[in-house]
């Protein structure tokens, strides 16, 4: 029995849902859900702009429905359902892959960069 089979059986979402208006975009969610700042910046500098591209295209008309829907809960993201959750995460992650594309880099980090494994994420850093 496979883990989304055992989770439907215990009565639990799937561990790829999201909310049903936001069904579509399950398929990025194993990849892309990350629930991390370091996560997520690992995940950019290790993606090709042109994977950044696509999945910046893929979400980004989901925008506006998506800050509708997270306007009706608890600003509070340890209060979220999981499915909700996952879609924030999601959405952090586009903010995240946005940031090269919209200042036009050429690559998904600068070269003269400090490097990430030296970087410190504090909480409430998600």
């Amino acid at each position: 029995m496979n883990e989304q089979t055992l989770q439907a059986a215990q009565g639990q979402a799937p561990s790829n849902s999201l909310p049903p208006a936001f069904a579509s975009l399950e398929p990025y969610v194993a990849e892309w859900s990350i629930e991390t700042e370091r996560e997520r910046a690992r995940k950019r500098i290790s993606t090709s702009m042109d994977e950044l591209r696509a999945f910046q295209a893929a979400l980004l008309p989901h925008l506006e429905p998506m800050i509708v829907f997270f306007n009706t809960l608890p600003n509070d993201p340890a209060a979220l359902p999981a499915d909700a959750k996952r879609l924030y995460h999601l959405v952090h992650m586009l903010m995240e892959a946005s940031a090269p594309i919209d200042l036009q880099w050429e690559t998904p980090d600068i070269d003269d960069a400090f490097p990430l494994d030296r970087m410190r994420f504090h909480p409430p850093s998600v």
